[in-house]
């Protein structure tokens, strides 16, 4: 792939399979919102986000020693080709451009091509090129990682379809002991559900963020009973299933917790 830029030096190559589609990974280069929420350790804020289809601009808070430091960034991509480029414009980092080509494998599977190119200067070095070559393959082999694994839960979300139909019954013990159990997590036909204390009382929600199928049972409830989902901030009140960040998003249905009379627990999933 390697593409030649006037001023700039190739620093390293990074390689490698990840197990998702073309589709999954365009939509993720162009899902500027996750990265303080996914990638918290890399991106401390994003804000000044200018966003269209063929790519985003914006300013990203990075971690530093001392304290954060921004970059104004921009990506752009050209599906045709099967490329995209990050641009540091200004901040840290200013005049690097990484170039990003990717390779259908499989039907599900993507070969990543990812070269650094770093602005050169009378005083810079080849051993200082090297080092930042490898402090940015290291960067991305982490983003990647965690990108994988956000677009293979994605795609399992979208492959899972429709909530179960019919009426469901499952028994959960008495509330003592499911109490002592807390937060549960129960497949209930091919659902994933679970079970919090909210204010003193049991609560079901469903563990599928209605934005993008984020993984709510990795959330833990606040003191006002909300969650927020860990892949791109959006946080919502279980006892209603409503958005409380004004985004109108409401959580998919859930069954209901029935406690008869001799304190035993079940979950009762009736669509109807």
């Amino acid at each position: 792939m390697s593409i030649e830029i006037a001023g700039l030096s190739l620093a390293a190559v990074y390689e490698r399979e990840v197990a998702a589609s073309l589709d999954r990974i365009w939509e993720n280069v162009l899902d500027w919102e996750h990265l303080p929420w996914l990638h918290s350790s890399s991106f401390l804020a994003i804000r000044e986000v200018e966003a269209e289809r063929l790519g985003w601009r914006a300013c990203v808070l990075l971690p530093h020693p001392g304290a954060p430091r921004p970059a104004w960034i921009e990506v752009r991509i050209d599906r045709a080709s099967g490329r995209y480029v990050t641009r540091t414009l200004a901040g840290v980092g200013q005049g690097t451009e990484i170039w990003t080509r990717l390779d259908r494998a499989a039907e599900r599977r993507t070969r990543v091509t990812v070269e650094f190119h770093l602005p050169m200067s009378g005083a810079t070095g080849h051993a200082e090129i090297r080092d930042a070559g490898a402090l940015y393959t290291a960067l991305y082999t982490r983003l990647w990682d965690e990108d994988e694994a956000m677009m293979v839960r994605r795609q399992e979300v979208l492959d899972a379809g429709a909530a179960p139909r019919g009426t469901t019954v499952v028994p959960l013990g008495p509330a003592s002991s499911l109490r002592a159990k807390l937060p549960q997590v129960i497949d209930l036909a091919g659902a994933r559900i679970r079970v919090v204390e909210v204010a003193g009382k049991l609560c079901a929600h469903a563990t599928v963020c209605p934005h993008q199928g984020g993984p709510l049972e990795e959330a833990v409830p606040d003191g006002e009973g909300c969650i927020v989902c860990p892949w791109h901030g959006y946080r919502f009140d279980l006892r209603t299933g409503r958005s409380t960040d004004g985004r109108r998003l409401v959580l998919p249905a859930a069954p209901t917790l029935h406690e008869d009379a001799g304190g035993e627990v079940s979950l009762v999933w009736d669509p109807a």
